[in-house]
């Protein structure tokens, strides 16, 4: 047995841009807020009412249905529990087997993810619930075996198949004929249908979005509290924290308080410190937005931070008198208001790509025409400007094909074309983002029909003698769910040229996204490959033999393997570059570090960006905090060298509105000049109000990547006007000595004079030599606002030069672009990236 005890929180990043940013302490007190209920340790052994069993026989059921990684779900349980502000054990079959003994002690035991456990495990819960213990199961998404059945019927439930939502879903939990709660699930949430004993009860049902009941969500019997969906996979972690709370309060009343996380006398002091700061600095705070001539609204602003101060001080009465549970329920409420507060201060940016991955399951939930239109009007209600469409998914196509087969879940309409017309008719940019090797996906068959080893429509169109496969002739990696084709084989290479030609062809498209672009995840004793053409391929390539796969072979393979795929983003970027000049190619890729991405998914980006085969990397950055944002964003962003525009992946699942507004703030203040938010099923009214009244109220101008030499332009000139603004202020204006100033003017007349002649002709060495005095005048600019932090306008300052720093990642990008194009044309050709068709 092991006491459940959560990661500490890092320590918080470095703001560098906003003039109505909190200072580094600030943002600090933000994160520590948020992340409190994360951060602090469990409970010592023995001290928790609520142990979660890790059942080892239930992981390999798990794995061996192909639900997908029991630790990615297991993460994100714990991550439930704590932000439900529950301490909790982690205990094992054998320990539960133990019997009375061993758990007796327990109020509650969380069995999350279940499809099976050992009989020893279930007899022993069994007589744990007849002793008055009580058990809350949550559902995995598969389907139960025989364990797991008879734990089940003791809950009295009774799984009969799993349905995947097409359209959003509200869970109303019940008090009486009252609503006590409702809560929203997105499209293409997983849960159990299931037919119920008749000593059971309902507490919550599932209702479409028009009041329709659907049947029941989450039921007791007896000592047995059962919820239809896996917490692992399905909602967001807020959501199903608010739910998870409740559930145990309705099995165990006040165990929530018993079992919630303890913040010692030393945490308690330190937050403080952070509130004494932040009650020093609001004033100044709010004067720099003055400053910076920033139109926020400052009296909802003062009003925000006065609510959040008032959770503070109860916060405060409820710690002291160790009524821990109220104490973090006030910090959550502080944390959202501090962060609407900030949402609201937050400048907007003129030029930034606010993207967003439109996901399958939206798409067909949309259902029409005009159902497509009510969607993208919401889309652009939030701000965004670039949407990535699924063009295909699971094999299936999203629009009426020649080359592969249609979803049929939309057969009768052309889905693509209508939100190309629809993105373009709001001045947004519309990009087919393509699923390369993976071709079929077992969680998706149940949706359209088909039996869990359906490999997908491509591989049972053509040929199964594409598909990848492992050492023992499985077509899904291990621990996977995907059926992948070999990238080493020219056949079904050119199925996907074939795909993506037919697409760029017909559609008035702005870009095209790579996904997939890589080997299944492959690591040291679960290599894939071993399909005989590929194979075959590989030997006579390098002369080795792959019967006895030794290290060395093994190397060679892996750097065999890493070029297959680079030589086929190589042809991809050539192929449409021929067929439409001038379209933008993006790659959603992984930020984890370059040895372990080559070893285990053999994908390397690095070359695509150093060879200008792609425009944009969208590293799927996806974690819960911000400063680990802050850390993968920069790596890869460091790692391209501003080659390439790198705009960060965020997965809006397990992020509240307070998260998302940290996590944007983090990927600016990275030097990123935007976002990709994954995904468009998970954006939900309160994601959607906050980016519209903070960072994304006003729209920008353009998207970096449309038409680089514009939006430098753009930036210079919005840089200029609010130098000669804020030197003129009445009342703050910049203090500097004459001389300086006139060198800066002098330096900033050249830039801009320089910038407005260059034509969209211009060569990479003209380009380079731009970046190189924006870069001279950035140095010159932060030196002689030095003065301005002393009179406490730092952030003014900072806000100002930063401008500076985003013309130089564009022009460098611009730069590269134009170096990699000179082969077959000797000047940057540049394309507005949203057609009039």
């Amino acid at each position: 047995m092991k006491v459940g005890i959560l990661k500490k929180i890092e320590a918080p990043y470095i703001i560098q841009e906003v003039a109505v940013k909190t200072s580094h302490r600030l943002l600090c007190l933000l994160i520590l807020l948020g992340m409190l209920s994360w951060c602090y340790p469990a409970r010592a052994a023995g001290g928790s009412p609520v142990a979660v069993l890790r059942s080892a026989h239930n992981i390999q059921e798990y794995q061996d249905q192909h639900l997908g990684v029991f630790d990615d779900a297991w993460q994100v349980v714990l991550h439930t529990l704590g932000a439900a502000n529950i301490s909790f054990e982690e205990i094992s079959d054998g320990e539960v087997a133990s019997g009375q003994p061993r758990i007796g002690g327990y109020k509650v035991i969380v069995i999350p993810e279940l499809v099976d456990l050992p009989m020893s495990a279930v007899a022993a819960l069994d007589q744990y619930q007849r002793a008055g213990g009580k058990i809350m199961i949550t559902d995995a998404g598969g389907m139960p075996e025989d364990g797991a059945k008879k734990l089940e019927k003791i809950a009295g439930v009774i799984i009969f198949k799993q349905i995947t939502t097409t359209e959003k879903r509200k869970l109303n939990w019940l008090n009486g004929q009252e609503k006590f709660v409702s809560e929203e699930f997105s499209i293409g949430v997983v849960i159990a249908a299931f037919s119920l004993s008749a000593d059971s009860s309902i507490l919550a049902r599932w209702q479409d979005l028009s009041g329709t009941d659907l049947g029941p969500a989450m039921t007791r019997c007896g000592n047995c509290l059962f919820i239809s969906w896996s917490q692992g996979m399905q909602g967001s972690i807020s959501t199903n924290a608010s739910l998870m709370a409740q559930a145990l309060e309705n099995l165990s009343p006040g165990v929530s308080q018993q079992a919630a996380v303890q913040i010692s006398f030393a945490e308690y002091e330190g937050i403080r410190q952070e509130l004494e700061y932040l009650l020093k600095r609001t004033d100044e705070t709010i004067k720099t937005a003055k400053q910076a001539d920033l139109a926020v609204p400052f009296k909802l602003i003062q009003e925000r931070y006065d609510a959040a101060m008032k959770n503070v001080s109860l916060f405060d009465l409820a710690y002291h008198d160790r009524h821990f549970f109220e104490a973090d329920q006030c910090l959550q409420q502080a944390r959202q208001n501090f962060a609407l507060a900030f949402a609201l201060a937050m400048p907007v940016r003129p030029v930034e790509a606010r993207c967003i991955w439109l996901d399958r399951g939206t798409i067909i939930n949309t259902r029409n025409p005009a159902g497509m239109a009510a969607l993208f009007d919401r889309l652009k209600s939030a701000g965004f400007n670039v949407v990535y469409f699924e063009t295909n998914n699971a094999g299936f196509t999203m629009y009426p094909s020649l080359v592969g087969v249609q979803n049929p879940n939309i057969v009768g309409w052309d889905p693509l074309k209508c939100a190309i017309k629809e993105a373009h008719k709001r001045g947004m940019e519309l990009h087919s983002w393509l699923w390369i090797f993976n071709v079929g996906n077992a969680k998706h068959n149940p949706i359209i029909g088909k039996p869990a080893d359906y490999p997908g429509p491509v591989l049972s169109k053509y040929d199964f003698a594409w598909a990848l496969q492992s050492a023992s002739g499985s077509l899904m990696p291990p621990r996977q769910h995907e059926f992948w084709i070999d990238p080493a084989l020219s056949v079904a290479k050119n199925y996907v040229k074939n795909l993506i030609t037919e697409i760029v062809s017909q559609y008035s498209l702005d870009g095209i996204q790579l996904d997939y672009i890589r080997y299944p995840f492959n690591n040291r004793g679960a290599e894939m490959g071993f399909d005989w053409s590929g194979r075959m391929r590989f030997e006579k390539d390098t002369g080795l033999n792959l019967d006895v796969l030794s290290e060395d072979t093994r190397q060679v393979w892996q750097a065999w393997k890493i070029q297959q795929v680079s030589n086929f983003v190589h042809d991809v970027s050539t192929m449409i570059k021929q067929i439409k000049p001038g379209l933008r190619i993006s790659a959603a890729v992984y930020a984890m570090p370059k040895r372990m991405r080559l070893n285990n998914i053999q994908q390397e980006w690095e070359v695509w960006v150093a060879n200008g085969w792609v425009d944009t990397l969208n590293p799927m950055t996806y974690v819960t905090s911000a400063s680990d944002l802050a850390t993968q964003a920069s790596y890869v962003r460091e790692s391209t060298a501003d080659q390439s525009l790198v705009y960060p992946g965020l997965l809006i699942r397990q992020l509240d509105s307070a998260g998302l507004i940290e996590q944007l703030d983090s990927a600016r203040a990275s030097g990123t000049l935007g976002t990709t938010l994954f995904a468009a099923a998970q954006l939900d009214d309160k994601k959607v109000n906050i980016l519209k009244s903070g960072p994304y109220r006003r729209d920008p101008i353009l998207t970096p990547q449309s038409e680089p030499l514009r939006a430098s332009r753009i930036l210079i000139d919005d840089f200029a006007n609010m130098v000669n603004r804020y030197l003129h202020a009445p009342h703050h204006h910049i203090l500097s000595d004459q001389a300086s100033t006139n060198e800066v003017l002098y330096q900033i007349e050249q830039v801009q004079k320089s910038v407005h002649q260059l034509t969209n002709k211009a060569s990479a060495d003209e380009l380079d030599a731009l970046r190189h005095d924006v870069s001279n005048l950035h140095e010159s600019v932060k030196n002689w606002l030095r003065l301005e932090a002393f009179i406490q306008r730092g952030y003014r300052a900072q806000y100002i030069v930063n401008y500076l720093a985003q013309v130089e990642a564009i022009l460098s990008y611009a730069s590269h672009r134009a170096k990699c194009n000179s082969s077959s044309s000797p000047s940057l050709t540049e394309t507005p990236a949203v057609s009039n068709s």
